[in-house]
């Protein structure tokens, strides 16, 4: 009965104001055992390994990563073997969905390996980037044959309780909500643009063209008006940097993912004495700490271009809509359990009926957990610019940020977050290759006012 969101929003307001150090601290004591949680769970490693990148720790957040790859991977052996794990556990029918064992969110799951791609990359650990681009294609196909699975099964098991449910019914939830062209445009909730356009990126500035272009094929189907998706499927083979020049990725993240609640509508459901409206516990979207987007990044006497290819927030509505009906049946036959078992307590007596529609009230609710930490928006911008130090400059949505940066190596990935509140930007270390190092580069906290703001810590 944890209360996840709750407990992130502090964190995520740390690390708005640019105190990751203190929200990594709070997330350890969130999480101590015995106080919440019996042990560390995925959610953990996920905020964990989140918290420790923006604080320019990759190793550490690489590790805290690969922990939570291993429970990703638990519930991938799970599906590939046991059937009974399309059903997930029987306290989730008995309970709330809230007491199943969490596995992330199928967007999660993707944007996990996602980061860790990104991670092994700046790390100069390449060998690792190309399995990890290879695992999130696998995953994707992985997830996308599990829910028509997990579907099927729901229907079945529905049908022998005599269950029939239709998303029609739920006419106090925001559908229109999970209804937007944005959510209608996506392929799915769990595919993203971004890894498919790393992986194109990576390949061709590896000198490997002929594994760049699928990547960037697969990104152009999730992202088919994107321009720097198609510049970049143009242009393979055709990048070449010169001896003093670097191909340069900025990847821009901003704000923070969407918060999932839960809300209560009443549902008709079958009793013994015939249909009865009944509150049940349903997951929407809020959307919290959206993120500001710069249209441009101006460096070297250019003005680049940005681009959006991952939409978090848009991606988890999608997923949303598309679990919907299997979350219906799989919340109705829940209350079709809980209804048998409160007609055989007022069997045993009145006092034992209250308590236990006392108890099956107090346990309805939705599933809430979610990696907050996440990013709101993936975008990108890039250009072949002159090794060396470069002053970087953009707008935040409070102000200008500016920074030098070291470009140096044939390629450069930089990294930055921008939050209401902070910048975070990683940059990598040219000695030696260029990228198997990172340096420690401060945060940025700004103040509110629209003021031109300035790097204060090296």
């Amino acid at each position: 009965m944890r209360q996840y969101d709750d407990e992130l929003k502090e964190t995520v307001k740390l690390v708005n104001n640019g105190s990751v150090k203190q929200a990594i601290n709070l997330l350890e004591k969130n999480n101590e055992p015995g106080v919440i949680t019996k042990d560390k769970d995925i959610l953990y490693y996920f905020e964990n390994g989140e918290l420790l990148t923006l604080d320019n720790n990759y190793a550490a957040g690489r590790d805290s990563w690969l922990k939570a790859d291993e429970y990703v991977r638990q519930w991938e052996d799970a599906v590939n073997t046991d059937a009974a794990q399309m059903l997930g556990s029987v306290g989730s029918y008995l309970v709330n969905d809230k007491t199943r064992r969490y596995e992330g969110q199928d967007y999660e799951k993707v944007m996990l390996s996602t980061n860790l791609t990104l991670n092994h990359i700046m790390l100069g650990n390449y060998d690792l980037a190309r399995i990890e681009m290879k695992k999130t294609y696998e995953r994707e196909k992985l997830i996308e044959s599990f829910r028509e699975k997990e579907y099927d099964a729901l229907q079945e098991d529905a049908k022998t309780k005599n269950v029939t449910v239709d998303v029609t019914q739920m006419k106090d939830y925001p559908m229109a909500e999970l209804d937007t062209p944005e959510v209608n445009s996506l392929k799915n909730g769990f595919q993203n643009a971004f890894a498919h356009y790393l992986a194109g990126y990576f390949f061709e500035v590896t000198g490997e063209p002929s594994l760049s272009e699928p990547g960037y094929r697969n990104a152009l189907k999730l992202a088919p008006n994107s321009r720097i998706v198609q510049s970049g499927l143009k242009g393979v083979g055709r990048h070449r940097p010169g001896a003093k020049e670097s191909d340069v990725l900025f990847v821009i993240e901003s704000g923070f993912a969407p918060a999932w609640k839960s809300i209560t509508i009443p549902i008709p459901v079958p009793r013994q004495t015939g249909f009865m409206v009944t509150p049940l516990s349903f997951p929407v979207i809020k959307s919290e700490n959206k993120g500001f987007v710069p249209s441009t990044v101006s460096v070297a006497g250019k003005q680049l271009s940005v681009e959006t290819l991952t939409n978090i927030d848009t991606m988890a509505r999608r997923q949303l809509k598309d679990q919907m009906p299997a979350i219906l049946l799989r919340t109705v036959i829940r209350a079709v359990v809980k209804s048998v078992a409160q007609d055989q307590a007022y069997k045993g007596g009145v006092v034992l009926g209250v308590l236990t529609n006392v108890a099956t009230v107090a346990t309805e609710q939705a599933d809430e957990r979610s990696w907050r930490t996440l990013p709101d928006r993936i975008a990108v911008a890039r250009a072949t610019l002159p090794q060396g130090n470069q002053t970087i400059e953009f707008q935040t949505g409070t102000g200008t940020f500016r920074k030098e940066v070291a470009i140096g190596s044939r390629f450069t990935i930089i990294p930055i977050r921008i939050t209401s509140g902070t910048v975070y930007m990683g940059q990598p270390n040219t000695l030696g290759s260029g990228l198997s190092e990172l340096s420690a580069d401060t945060a940025v906290s700004k103040k509110a006012s629209k003021k031109t703001v300035k790097k204060t810590n090296q």
